[in-house]
């Protein structure tokens, strides 16, 4: 029996989310039907962590145990015929025994688009919010320090049954850009791209650090009103959460 570690790539768009449920079409599942019809027999896959509806992954990680008489590689090769063209296994190798996917990470990060024109190429709608008003970037870019550091981030998480909230947010950055390249195209427009790098994150975390950031860039939000969201635990107003489809799971690092 050895552990199998996977890296995995996928588009979120037509899924529910990483984690199997019981309606709807998710990552987990299509992996695990897939190994399925490979080794006849139910598998059962631990990931990394629960990417929401929409959201894509650049690099996400899951582990199964399995006894395998054949080449590593030709299970990777048998994964990708199987699984649908939006869900791709770009690594495949054996693991420690005690290397767990989730509790064994040390950092994430995590990316999200921005085109804030008023108009957005349609080729980039799957992967980009489109947020049709100015924004004043100076703003954004002096309100993103109040998120730097370890901190209780209970206002900017979503309904989860996660007690500890606390996590500690290593680096935040924000970049400008006037084209996105698709293909072999260049796409004109305004742009703006995050990262944001931690030991860990809530749920809807990202996407409201984003939407938050967004407001204050909007003239919506101070950044006094996040400092007291901070030291109250309550959501500040407004704050609207960025979409799913702009984010997507960069790396882990363990």
């Amino acid at each position: 029996m050895v552990r199998i570690k996977l890296t995995i790539q996928y588009d979120g768009t037509n899924y529910l989310g990483w984690q199997r449920q019981k309606k709807g079409q998710t990552i987990q599942a299509k992996v695990e039907d897939a190994l399925f019809k490979i080794f006849k027999r139910e598998v059962k896959i631990r990931g990394a962590g629960r990417t929401d509806a929409g959201v894509h992954a650049i690099g996400q990680v899951a582990t199964f145990n399995m006894d395998i008489n054949f080449p590593i590689d030709k299970l990777k090769k048998a994964m990708n015929a199987l699984l649908p063209s939006d869900i791709r296994i770009i690594d495949i190798e054996e693991a420690e025994e005690s290397f767990h996917p989730q509790y064994s990470v040390k950092k994430k990060s995590y990316l999200y688009y921005v085109c804030y024109n008023e108009y957005c190429n349609p080729f980039l709608q799957r992967y980009v919010w489109h947020y049709e008003r100015r924004l004043n970037l100076y703003l954004m870019e002096e309100a993103k320090e109040l998120f730097l550091g370890t901190k209780d981030f209970t206002p900017f998480s979503g309904s989860t049954e996660v007690k500890d909230k606390i996590r500690t947010v290593y680096d935040l950055t924000i970049e400008l850009s006037d084209k996105l390249y698709f293909l072999d195209m260049t796409m004109k427009g305004s742009f703006v791209k995050f990262r944001i790098e931690a030991d860990g994150f809530l749920k809807y975390m990202v996407r409201n650090i984003v939407g938050c950031l967004v407001e204050v860039a909007r003239g919506g939000l101070t950044k006094g009103a996040i400092v007291e969201a901070m030291k109250t635990g309550r959501r500040p107003n407004p704050l609207r959460t960025a979409p799913p489809h702009g984010l997507f799971l960069e790396k882990i690092i363990y």
